[in-house]
């Protein structure tokens, strides 16, 4: 079998279900799907496929050789995670959000349930250490079917009070002296209980461990047809922090971010950056240059605490934003939502949003229950069985990802519903300049 993607907006894939009964998915632009040499059931002008497992049909499918750019904004509720797939498949996790979600979301789409699975990511980027961004990283870590190859990291750890005047290490004249690049820099007596866990999860994978900001200006990332730019945090001369007035304002405010370029696409995503990180960062040569993007990971969940500059320099085309309603903040708050719509270019600018509590399953699997736990922490992963149960209960939060993929001309851009149509679907989208 040859490996293809969908070069078309949408194609319908047709199957025998598990009660002898013809239906079908929507793939969309970017989908992965294996070509056969047998004959299809419904004769001359269809093409066998087989597709995640099943044995199917499509019919005259425009089918390329090439991988896009694939990248998954995962519902974790109040938190931020995202997943991308490079076109040479170099795989890149970005946060995991405060629940198992973004585990569960990789236990489904690489079917590691299956004998003989296993799943290796290259490069995972930790925007900054709260809560909402690395706790389900630390299950994931742990995962035995799971390789995490590189972890990037903004030099900011969370510590025990004391030693340090601050959780976050020894502030002096407004400035955050304590930093920390690889795991030796750390002492785990002195890190909070969190993060304690996550370093030992970290030391525990063998991964290796190291800090970005600024001045690095880009990360090989193993695929020559994409550049990964740095552009926060922003470390000073004598390898401080700026103090942004409290612990929350500053882990948010130097979030590691970046933007991700492909062809004529790119990306930017922006952890948790506040009006105070954003400030600092416009304030250095060029920046808005360097922050131009027609997809946007919106910062901090939609928070209040924004700064319309910042959107407007990156005016984007297509904006996801990661919130939840558990604890309920009220994100995505609706200025910040007026704020994206006034800074986006072209005459349709899209706001996702991960908030979406759906049910999506499929018609070859038994329904799940909507009584039944979604989190998978009640689960001993070392058995087969149980990759097979968190499988089946992430289907319950499936239609709160949100598709983008490229071809680095044109985006294609969509969320799972449940309605018939099956796919809320935009594109193909022309990046402006």
């Amino acid at each position: 079998m040859a490996t293809r993607f969908i070069q078309s907006r949408q194609e319908k894939f047709y199957f025998i279900n598990h009660e002898g009964k013809r239906k079908f998915f929507k793939l969309i632009f970017g989908d992965e799907i294996k070509t056969s040499t047998a004959s299809p059931p419904s004769g001359a002008g269809w093409s066998s496929i087989r597709y995640r497992g099943r044995n199917g049909e499509i019919k005259e499918p425009e089918l390329t050789k090439d991988r896009s750019l694939e990248m998954y904004f995962l519902d974790v509720g109040q938190g931020d995670a995202a997943f991308v797939v490079t076109p040479n498949k170099t795989k890149i996790l970005v946060d995991g959000g405060v629940k198992d979600r973004a585990l569960g979301f990789l236990i489904w789409k690489y079917q590691l349930d299956k004998p003989n699975s296993n799943l290796t990511i290259d490069h995972l980027f930790l925007s900054h250490a709260d809560e909402d961004h690395v706790s389900g990283l630390v299950p994931l870590l742990n995962h035995p079917k799971i390789t995490v190859i590189n972890i990037w990291h903004n030099g900011i750890a969370v510590y025990k009070e004391p030693p340090f005047n601050q959780p976050l290490g020894q502030v002096v004249n407004g400035k955050l002296r304590t930093w920390h690049s690889v795991l030796a820099d750390l002492e785990p007596a002195k890190l909070s209980k969190g993060f304690e866990k996550w370093i030992t999860a970290v030391t525990d994978s063998g991964a290796n461990y190291n800090a970005l900001d600024s001045s690095d200006e880009t990360v090989d990332i193993g695929d020559p047809d994409i550049r990964l730019e740095i552009v926060s945090p922003i470390l000073e001369d004598d390898n401080t922090f700026k103090w942004f007035s409290s612990k929350s304002k500053t882990i948010n405010g130097h979030s590691l971010t970046f933007r991700i370029i492909y062809g004529h696409v790119r990306t930017f995503f922006s952890g948790d950056l506040n009006t105070k990180g954003s400030k600092h960062i416009l304030k250095q040569p060029n920046m808005a240059l360097k922050l131009n993007s027609h997809i946007f990971k919106s910062p901090h969940h939609g928070s209040h605490d924004y700064y319309q500059p910042l959107l407007e320099a990156i005016s984007p085309m297509i904006s996801v934003v990661s919130s939840g309603d558990s604890p309920d903040h009220g994100h995505p708050r609706a200025s910040f939502l007026g704020g994206l719509g006034l800074a986006g270019r072209g005459d349709s600018p899209l706001v996702f949003s991960t908030e979406i509590a759906a049910t999506f399953v499929d018609d070859s699997d038994v329904a799940v229950d909507e009584n039944e736990p979604t989190t998978l922490g009640d689960l001993d992963f070392s058995s087969s069985t149980a990759n097979k149960e968190a499988r089946r209960r992430f289907k319950k939060v499936l239609s709160g990802i949100i598709n983008v993929r490229t071809n680095g001309q044109h985006i294609y851009s969509a969320r799972r519903v449940r309605a018939s149509y099956q796919w809320e679907l935009y594109g193909p989208i022309e990046p402006e300049s």
